[in-house]
C-alpha cells in the first residue's frame, strides 16, 4: 500500500499501538472530512488486526496474505458492509446487517481470533438497522471487532458513538480533494469545489452527492424551500403531501432546509459567499432578504426538532409541511 500520509497520523498511531500491545478496542469510529481516505484507514485498521508480522506503519506490513487478502475481500474473517445504492438514496438496512454481519458473528473466527465487521458510511445505516447495531455492540461476541467508518460523526447515533473509540482522520488539503474530483470525475473546479462541499456537509463521498437520487432530493429541497418563502402553503402543501420517501430520505430535506437557511443567516450577516450551496447563491440572497436574522437563527433551531420528530416516527409529510408553513409564516411576517 502507498506511504503514510501526514493526515493519517493520529489514526496510524492508534492502529500501530492497539496492535503492539495486541489490544483491539471491540469498538471504533473512524471520521473525517471528505476525500480523507477512510476507506484507506478501514483497510488498514483490517490488515492490523490480521497482519501475520503486525510490522510496519498501522501495525500491518502490507504484504503477507492476510494483508493481501483484506482489501480484496477475501479475507473470511474481514466482513465488509456499505450502503445499497440500487434503489433510491444510499441506505443500509436491517436485513443487510443480519445477512451480512448477524450470522456471520454467531459463528466462530475461521482463521485466527478475531472477526472485524466495518460499517462503511456509517451514517447510512437506516433507524432499525442502527438499533440493531447498537444490540450487537451492547453484548459482543469476545471474538468481535466493529469498525464504522463516516464522513460525518454527528449522524451516527450517540448511544453508537459513545461505545467507540474515536479515530480521527485530519483534513488533507482542499486543494487535493478538488483535483481529485477534476482529474476522476472530469468537473469543472467550481463543479468541483461545490461537489466537494455538499459531500462534507452531507455526509458522503463525491461520487454519493452527486448521484441521481441524491441530487434529485436536494433540488426537490430548494424548490419547495423557495415556494414556502415566495408563494405560501397553498403552494408547496399539495407537493410535500405527494412526497414517497422513506424516513431517513425525508430527514435529509430539513437538513437540506436547515443548510440552506444557515447559508441564508451567513449572507444576512455579511459574509460573502454561501458555507455549503454556492450553485444556490443568488437565490440564497433573494431569500436571506426575507427573514430577520433572529428569525433564521429560530428557524434553524427549529430544523432540528422537526428532524428528531422524523426520526421518530411522527407523520413525515406533516413534519415537513409544518416545518415549511413556520418558514413561509415567518418570511410573512418579515415582508409585513
Amino acid at each position: 500500500m502507498s506511504p503514510i500520509p501526514p493526515h493519517f497520523r493520529i489514526a496510524e498511531k492508534i492502529a500501530r499501538v492497539g496492535r503492539s500491545r495486541g489490544l483491539f478496542n471491540h469498538s471504533i469510529l473512524i471520521h473525517g472530512p471528505t476525500g480523507a481516505g477512510q476507506r484507506e484507514v478501514a483497510l488498514r485498521f483490517g490488515q492490523s488486526v490480521f497482519c501475520e508480522t503486525g510490522d510496519g506503519p498501522f501495525g500491518a506490513c502490507g504484504e503477507c496474505r492476510n494483508c493481501r487478502r483484506v482489501p480484496q475481500g477475501l479475507h473470511p474473517d474481514f466482513i465488509w458492509i456499505e450502503p445499497s445504492r440500487e434503489k433510491g438514496l444510499p441506505n443500509i438496512s436491517i436485513d443487510t446487517l443480519r445477512e451480512q454481519l448477524q450470522d456471520r458473528l454467531v459463528l466462530q473466527p475461521f482463521e485466527g481470533d478475531k472477526v472485524v465487521g466495518c460499517v462503511y458510511e456509517a451514517e447510512m445505516m437506516k433507524p432499525e438497522a442502527a438499533g440493531a447495531m447498537l444490540k450487537y455492540m451492547e453484548e459482543p461476541p469476545p471474538h468481535a471487532v466493529f469498525i464504522f467508518v463516516t464522513e460525518n460523526r454527528e449522524r451516527i447515533l450517540p448511544t453508537i458513538r459513545s461505545r467507540c473509540l474515536p479515530v480521527p482522520i485530519l483534513s488533507p488539503a482542499e486543494e487535493t480533494i478538488e483535483a481529485g474530483l477534476v482529474e476522476g470525475k472530469g468537473l469543472s473546479r467550481a463543479e468541483a469545489r461545490q461537489a466537494g462541499l455538499w459531500a462534507a456537509n452531507e455526509g458522503l463521498l463525491p461520487e454519493a452527492a452527486l448521484s441521481e437520487g441524491v441530487a434529485q432530493v436536494r433540488e426537490e429541497s430548494v424548490r419547495l424551500l423557495d415556494l414556502a418563502v415566495r408563494e405560501g402553503e397553498y403552494a408547496f402543501i399539495p407537493q410535500v403531501k405527494a412526497l414517497k420517501y422513506d424516513w431517513e430520505t425525508t430527514a435529509r430535506f430539513v437538513r437540506h432546509w436547515r443548510d440552506l437557511l444557515r447559508d441564508c443567516l451567513l449572507l444576512a450577516e455579511g459574509r460573502a459567499e454561501p458555507q455549503t450551496h454556492l450553485s444556490e447563491t443568488k437565490t440564497l440572497k433573494r431569500w436571506a432578504t426575507a427573514f430577520s436574522t433572529e428569525d433564521l437563527a429560530e428557524l434553524i433551531d427549529r430544523g432540528f426538532e422537526y428532524e428528531e420528530g422524523i426520526l421518530g416516527y411522527a407523520n413525515r409529510p406533516n413534519c415537513l409541511a409544518t416545518f415549511l408553513s413556520e418558514v413561509s409564516a415567518r418570511s410573512r411576517a418579515s415582508r409585513g
